[in-house]
């Protein structure tokens, strides 16, 4: 792509995509600060229609105090340069993700979304994305735009967890069980609810700082007292 600059005060210019992550306006304060003390750092970026691709909150800032808006004009770039750029930054939180690739249609990010919009529970974005995932959780995968959901199965999960509330209080609903928790059970068909409840009632599980240590805690609470063939893994 060539690339040109352009220095303006036209602000009417300007224009977002859809897809572009939400002002945040603690952000954009903080950026006017920085500004004002130490000058503009960075330009924001453009395409040749004046989409901004990154920098949006920059642009808002130098807006808002009347100044200068410097940009960098990428030929060609569309708002599929969106993620790139801001995973090089990583500047984008899960959530930006999920709101661009919702904003672009996927009904993966779309489902997901309403999910996260409409928990009511005490479990995180983070925690959701692992329940609802088709398979084990990665990050990367989310960020990349290849999350896939499975709706049945994070709703079986998430009530799963919040029913183990009086098993396993005040850690039944944290990061680190409902991960360890939902990994057991993606990889054990035979995983029963029934038998890890009566198994709790009768013995103290302990949670441990990392998820994998907290998995193994449960797959061996589990099988306290069963044979080889009934035993989850």
């Amino acid at each position: 792509m060539k690339t040109k600059f352009v220095r303006t005060l036209d602000y009417d210019r300007f224009k977002f995509f859809e897809t572009n992550r939400s002002i945040v306006e603690s952000h954009v304060r903080k950026l006017m600060a920085s500004i004002s003390e130490i000058g503009l750092l960075e330009e924001i970026t453009i395409n040749e229609d004046y989409y901004i691709i990154d920098g949006q909150h920059r642009f808002e800032a130098l807006k808002r105090m009347s100044e200068h808006i410097v940009a960098k004009i990428k030929i060609g770039a569309s708002s599929d340069s969106i993620i790139p750029v801001n995973i090089i930054r990583r500047g984008w939180s899960i959530k930006d993700y999920i709101e661009h690739y919702a904003e672009e249609g996927n009904q993966n990010y779309q489902l997901i979304r309403e999910v996260i919009q409409y928990n009511k529970s005490k479990l995180s974005t983070g925690t959701l994305l692992d329940l609802y995932a088709e398979s084990l959780h990665e990050t990367r995968r989310v960020r990349e735009g290849k999350y896939v959901i499975n709706y049945e199965k994070g709703r079986m999960l998430t009530d799963m967890i919040i029913g183990l509330e009086e098993y396993v209080p005040m850690y039944s609903q944290t990061t680190k069980f409902a991960r360890a928790f939902s990994r057991v059970v993606k990889t054990n068909e035979k995983f029963d609810i029934k038998r890890l409840k009566k198994q709790l009632k009768k013995y103290k599980l302990m949670v441990y700082p990392n998820s994998s240590d907290t998995a193994k805690s449960i797959v061996e609470l589990y099988n306290r007292g069963l044979g080889e063939k009934n035993r989850i893994f």
